[in-house]
C-alpha cells in the first residue's frame, strides 16, 4: 500500500495523538501516586483546555497567515516537551506544566493537521481524507491509554512518561525531514480591495441550528472528557490496575473506531440529528449505570457503549456545522467549537473533581446523567418546533 500524502498525516497523527492520549491517563494515575487529592486531579485535567480555550480561535487565525508547517513543527515540540517533563522532574508542579503544554502543543498540531488533511487532494478527496482522520484518532484513543495503562504496570509512572514522550519525538523527526510539509499549500498574497464590514463571533449564535450545534457540543463533550477524568478515578477506588484502568479507555476508543466505519452508510439513512439525540440518550444511561455496577466487566461494557454513542456524534455535529455556518465564516464557527470543547476540558474536571470530593463518585457520574438529559430534551424540543415552525 503505498503511503499517500493524508496516510502520512494521519500516521504521525496516531503517534502524536497516543502520547496525548496516554498522558491523560499516566497524569492522573501519577498524581495519584504523588498523593494529589481528586480536586488536584480534577484541576491537572483542566489546566490541557485552559490555553487552548483562549487561543483556539487566534491560532486558527494564525495558521490561515504563515501556512500549516511552522505549526504542526511548534506544536508537536511543545507537546513532546510537555509530555517529557514529569520523566525529567518527578513532582506535582511537573505535572501541572506538563498538562498546560500537552494541551497547548495537540492544539496547535491538530488545528495544522485538519486544515492540512482538507487541503489535500481539493474537494474531491476532503470528505475521505477527514474521515481516514477520524479512524486515525480513534485508533490512537485506544493505543494511548491502552499502552500508558500497562507500561504503568511494567516500567513505572515516571518511564511510561519517557515511553510517550518518544512517540511524538518520532514525529517530530518525521516532520522535520519529510517533504510533504514543505509541499503543504502557503497562505496566497492578501488581495487588496475594500475592508470587509466587521464581524462579531458571537452572531453565530443567532442561527436556531447553529445554538442547538453548540449545545451539543457542550453537552457531548463534557460526557466525552469527564469520562476521561472518571474512569481513572472510579477504577483505582475500586482496586483496579493501571493496566485494566487503561483496557476500560480502550474499549471506548475501539468503539469509535468501529461505528466511524459505518457513517457514510448511517449519515444517508438517518441523516444528522438523530445520531446526535441517541448520543445524548445513550449516554445519560451510561452514566446512570456506573456506579450501580462497580465491576471490570460492566465497566469495558458500558464505556464501549458510550464509545459507540459519542463516536458517531462527533462527525454528524461537524456536519451540522458545515452545513449550518455562513460560508466566509466555516473557520470561524469551527474555532468557536474547539473554543466550548476546551472550555468543557478546563472547567468541569475542576467542578466535578471538587463535587467528587465533597460528595463521592457516584454523584459526579449521576449529575453529568442529569445534565446530558437535560440538554438531549432542550436540542429534541428545538427541533419539533422546527418541525411545526
Amino acid at each position: 500500500m503505498r503511503l499517500t500524502p493524508i496516510r502520512l498525516l494521519v500516521a504521525l497523527t496516531v503517534l502524536n495523538h497516543t502520547a496525548f492520549a496516554g498522558s491523560r491517563v499516566a497524569i492522573p494515575l501519577g498524581a495519584l501516586e504523588l498523593g494529589a487529592s481528586p480536586f488536584a486531579i480534577g484541576l491537572l485535567l483542566s489546566f490541557y483546555g485552559l490555553l487552548p480555550m483562549f487561543l483556539a480561535v487566534p491560532a486558527g487565525r494564525w495558521i490561515d497567515r504563515v501556512g500549516m508547517r511552522l505549526p504542526m513543527l511548534a506544536g508537536t515540540g511543545l507537546l513532546a516537551f510537555g509530555v517529557a517533563v514529569p520523566f525529567l522532574t518527578w513532582d506535582i508542579g511537573a505535572m501541572y506544566l506538563a498538562s498546560v503544554t500537552i494541551g497547548l502543543g495537540m492544539m496547535g498540531y491538530y488545528l495544522a493537521v485538519q486544515k492540512a488533511a482538507g487541503m489535500i487532494g481539493g474537494d474531491a478527496s476532503r470528505t475521505a481524507n477527514f474521515s481516514l482522520m477520524a479512524l486515525g484518532f480513534s485508533m490512537s484513543g485506544f493505543l494511548g491509554p491502552t499502552s500508558a495503562g500497562v507500561a504503568i504496570d511494567l516500567i513505572g509512572h515516571r518511564w511510561t512518561f519517557a515511553l510517550l514522550a518518544a512517540a511524538a519525538l518520532a514525529t517530530l523527526a518525521v516532520l522535520l525531514r519529510a517533504s510533504l510539509t514543505r509541499e503543504l499549500p502557503a497562505p496566497g498574497p492578501q488581495v487588496a480591495g475594500p475592508p470587509a464590514p466587521p464581524t462579531r463571533l458571537m452572531d453565530l449564535l443567532g442561527t436556531p441550528e447553529l445554538r442547538r450545534l453548540y449545545l451539543s457540543v457542550v453537552v457531548l463533550s463534557s460526557a466525552w472528557d469527564v469520562h476521561q477524568f472518571l474512569v481513572p478515578l472510579y477504577g483505582a477506588s475500586l482496586g483496579i490496575s493501571a493496566s485494566k484502568i487503561g483496557l476500560v479507555l480502550g474499549a471506548f476508543s475501539v468503539a469509535t473506531f468501529i461505528v466511524r466505519l459505518t457513517i457514510p452508510w448511517l449519515a444517508g439513512r438517518v441523516g444528522d440529528w438523530p445520531p446526535v439525540l441517541g448520543a445524548m440518550a445513550v449516554a445519560a444511561l451510561v452514566y446512570l449505570a456506573y456506579p450501580v455496577f462497580p465491576v471490570l466487566s460492566t465497566m469495558l461494557a458500558l464505556s464501549f457503549l458510550l464509545g459507540l454513542g459519542l463516536g458517531v456524534a462527533q462527525p454528524m455535529m461537524m456536519a451540522v456545522l458545515y452545513r449550518a455556518s455562513p460560508h466566509d465564516r466555516i473557520g470561524e464557527a469551527a474555532g468557536l467549537r474547539m473554543t466550548l470543547i476546551n472550555g468543557t476540558q478546563t472547567f468541569l474536571p475542576t467542578a466535578f473533581g471538587a463535587f467528587g470530593a465533597a460528595f463521592g463518585l457516584s454523584a459526579i457520574f449521576w449529575g453529568m446523567a442529569l445534565l446530558i438529559a437535560g440538554g438531549g430534551a432542550h436540542v429534541w424540543r428545538g427541533l419539533r418546533q422546527e418541525e411545526r415552525d
